[in-house]
């Protein structure tokens, strides 16, 4: 009888190899088969982040996960995706998905979780935000005290009275709504803004004038907004727009 597999969630952060934790590198050390989201910008980040961590022998499998409108074609693909992994269980294989940042934060790997049978041996491992990435980075502390945080990732009718009853907002997946936040800050001027692109990688920038806004934003992008802040900008190379 063959030994049921296990399936790892890997969260590997934001694109710094560093950032992984010893768990992670454990557990791509020891990995069969290893399957990443199908996109062009997320196959090629995810495995430069971990290729030095990785097995000779490992498999690398790419799963697609359509964004179509339609959600009945969502939802089959998730399915199909989690039985593409089962099959690997139960051969007794060693699987891992990776995940940008953190696997329980808009992550495709919360997907696949809800099709897999709970019979299976599952660990998922922290991967870091790229907020807390970019908070570090900038020595700027998130909240303090009874602050509050929001993350936010639209931006609908409801986003400006969020934004007015928060104290720091994270901006994430901004490439789909730059248009709309720019307009936004244009008009409040109380805020306090920054953002960073490829966040722990060779081509990483910084910028601090919502001027950047106005152009289409990379894929990879994050914005803090707060309505105090004070940035540790020492050494850091500051983009201005």
């Amino acid at each position: 009888m063959i030994k049921q597999g296990k399936l790892y969630g890997i969260g590997i952060g934001p694109g710094d190899p560093e950032l992984l934790t010893i768990k992670a590198v454990k557990a791509l050390g020891k990995a069969d088969v290893i399957y990443v989201p199908k996109s062009k910008e997320q196959t090629s980040t995810a495995l430069h982040i971990v290729k030095e961590y990785l097995s000779k022998d490992a498999v690398i499998e790419p799963l697609e996960f359509p964004m179509a409108r339609d959600l009945q074609i969502r939802l089959s693909s998730r399915k199909h995706n989690a039985e593409i992994i089962t099959k690997e269980l139960e051969k007794g294989k060693t699987v891992v998905f990776l995940t940008l940042g953190d696997p329980m934060l808009y992550s495709t790997y919360s997907y696949v979780l809800e099709y897999l049978d709970a019979k299976y041996d599952v660990e998922t491992i922290p991967g870091i935000y790229s907020f807390s990435a970019i908070s570090s980075l900038l020595s700027l502390p998130l909240c303090k005290g009874d602050e509050k945080l929001s993350v936010i990732s639209s931006f609908d009718e409801h986003t400006p009275q969020l934004i007015r009853h928060t104290d720091t907002i994270v901006f994430m997946k901004v490439s789909a709504y730059y248009k709309q936040l720019y307009n936004f800050l244009k008009e409040h001027t109380e805020y306090q803004f920054v953002m960073i692109t490829d966040a722990g990688k060779s081509e990483q920038k910084i910028y601090n004038s919502i001027e950047v806004l106005q152009d289409k934003v990379p894929y990879f992008s994050t914005v803090i907004v707060q309505k105090q802040i004070v940035l540790n900008t020492k050494k850091l190379k500051i983009c201005q727009v």
